[in-house]
């Protein structure tokens, strides 16, 4: 999903830095537009990693916008087997990532500048197995409901987006979970038989208008929802004028 948000934005005219942790994964993204995307090889949980996307983005002067896509669903399982260390990771990965990325990144966002928070339904909703996964996508809608109020009167948007169900690795990986541990499986894999996954690009084009063409306080006033008919009415709107 990242590497279509990149790309879309691109296309718009824009520069992106790319950030992930899999250096050839990133040259891949890269490579369809070298001139346009820079990659930074980082893991967004580590303060060393959020140091080198800042360097990054340093270096370019003044950023625009900042996207927070990156998140792990493991562990799953039971929530009373988990172990601190997994449970500290995911945390640090999903809510201590955009929080302390979005810290490092302030001095160098643009005057109006947004933040876009990648959210889930599972921010809103138990699902058995997805304890730490919830939990920590309840913390990050919360983080940007505080950080809106905080950062406004800065002159700076934050946002959040539900995605809805992507048709990426992840839920590659989810089809594979054993029900034992995740007893709600069966939903997704009848999703991918069905044909209902959101296409990345569909979903990278709905990021990107909610990004660059809605207005200030309607980019921040509530969260986005690409399953919301009225705000996706919104975007096909724009669309057809």
């Amino acid at each position: 999903m990242g590497r279509a948000l990149a790309w879309d934005l691109v296309n718009r005219g824009g520069r992106v830095i790319a950030v992930g942790r899999r250096a050839d994964a990133l040259e891949e993204t890269r490579a369809k537009a070298p001139e346009a995307i820079q990659a930074a090889v980082a893991d967004v949980s580590t303060p060393a990693g959020r140091d080198a996307i800042a360097l990054a983005a340093a270096a370019q002067g003044t950023i625009h916008a900042v996207v927070h896509n990156a998140a792990v669903l493991e562990p799953v399982g039971a929530l009373s087997e988990v172990s601190l260390d997994d449970w500290r990771y995911q945390q640090a990965v999903n809510v201590e990532g955009p929080l302390f990325l979005t810290q490092a990144l302030l001095p160098y966002l643009a005057e109006d500048g947004r933040i876009l928070q990648v959210s889930s339904g599972a921010a809103h909703r138990s699902l058995q197995g997805w304890g730490g996964y919830c939990a920590s996508k309840a913390a990050l809608y919360m983080l940007y409901q505080c950080l809106r109020d905080e950062l406004g009167a800065r002159g700076i948007h934050v946002g959040s987006v539900r995605p809805g169900v992507v048709d990426t690795p992840m839920q590659t990986r989810i089809r594979e979970t054993d029900e034992q541990r995740f007893p709600g499986v069966e939903r997704f894999r009848r999703l991918k038989a069905e044909g209902q996954l959101q296409q990345a690009e569909r979903v990278a084009d709905f990021m990107s208008w909610i990004l660059l063409e809605t207005g200030d306080k309607q980019f921040s006033l509530e969260e986005w929802d690409i399953e919301n008919e009225a705000q996706t009415r919104l975007w096909k709107d724009t669309r057809q004028v």
